[in-house]
């Protein structure tokens, strides 16, 4: 297998709209799932569109910060995140309102941050600042200025930045070539992976964050998430009940009672939204959790039971 071979990515606003119809046509008891959080992948998509990694200074990182970068420590940490206060309020626009709608239990109090966002009520830069550094008191403060709780308040912070990582990722993706990283977390932001592929016949593993999208080979035989590789507590199944079941698997470990989703690739394929191959895999999710198993990184559309 050519070593430089990869999950084919499809990022493109109208590409994922027409994966997630076409996962509504080829399971349709997950059209429910699909009209609720497409929208979501749909926006994401549009805003990172418009953003040009271009525009993103590369810095210039020491060889000190490179030995921290060896030893796991992700790249966001030794640079920080992008400044995103002047598109803060554009992103909020485009990307909270499919979030009320997607999770209607908070829609409201979603509705409100985006309505104090619109208005100015909430100052984009400061709402920035107090996300990147993680400032508790102010999202408290903020939060309560929207009449919500800093757990909403702060989980609608981080869906609007997440098209600002992932283009900081693309950007920043070619200082970490040549550097080993042998880790389950994501080199970027340092978050862990939902799902996997495995490329070409001898099923190279590509774990995708979370969070960024940023991918990085692994080690088929560990655990990402506590970077156990005891082959004896690390297990995978299918859904017997899929068509798809040889491309589909989920794997699991025993040590962290988490899993991973997986999907295989090992024939040359056109490009593949991940998120939404994820999303299909919804069955699978749910064994996994009849057995006692956490989600690796949660998804979306696996945060509310």
């Amino acid at each position: 297998m050519n070593q430089n071979e990869r999950i084919c990515h499809e990022k493109t606003p109208k590409g994922i709209q027409t994966a997630l119809d076409d996962l509504a046509v080829r399971k349709p008891g997950l059209s429910s799932l699909v009209s609720a959080f497409g929208p979501v992948l749909v926006a994401k998509a549009e805003l990172t569109e418009r953003l040009s990694e271009d525009e993103i200074n590369k810095p210039d990182i020491p060889e000190s910060d490179w030995i921290r970068f060896s030893k796991g420590v992700h790249l966001f940490a030794i640079t920080g995140l992008m400044d995103f206060q002047k598109e803060f309020k554009q992103a909020a626009h485009m990307i909270l309102p499919p979030i009320a709608e997607a999770f209607s239990g908070i829609g409201a109090d979603i509705e409100a941050i985006e309505r104090n966002i619109a208005d100015d009520s909430l100052d984009a830069d400061d709402c920035v600042q107090a996300f990147v550094k993680n400032y508790t008191r102010n999202i408290t403060a903020f939060a309560a200025r929207a009449g919500t709780s800093p757990d909403i308040f702060r989980f609608a912070l981080a869906q609007i930045a997440e098209p600002f990582k992932e283009i900081q990722a693309r950007a920043f993706s070619p200082l970490i070539e040549g550097h080993q990283w042998p880790h389950g977390h994501c080199p970027m932001c340092g978050s862990f992976p939902a799902v996997a592929g495995l490329i070409g016949e001898g099923e190279a593993r590509w774990l995708q964050c979370s969070v960024c999208a940023h991918e990085w080979r692994f080690s088929r035989h560990t655990c990402p998430r506590c970077e156990n590789n005891e082959q004896s507590s690390l297990e995978y199944f299918f859904d017997q009940d899929s068509p798809a079941k040889d491309e589909e698997r989920v794997s699991v470990c025993k040590l962290c009672n988490t899993y991973l989703l997986t999907i295989a690739l090992r024939q040359p394929t056109g490009p593949v939204n991940m998120d939404v191959a994820a999303m299909g895999m919804i069955g699978l999710e749910n064994q996994a959790r009849g057995k006692g198993f956490s989600p690796q990184a949660a998804m979306l559309w696996n945060l509310m039971e």
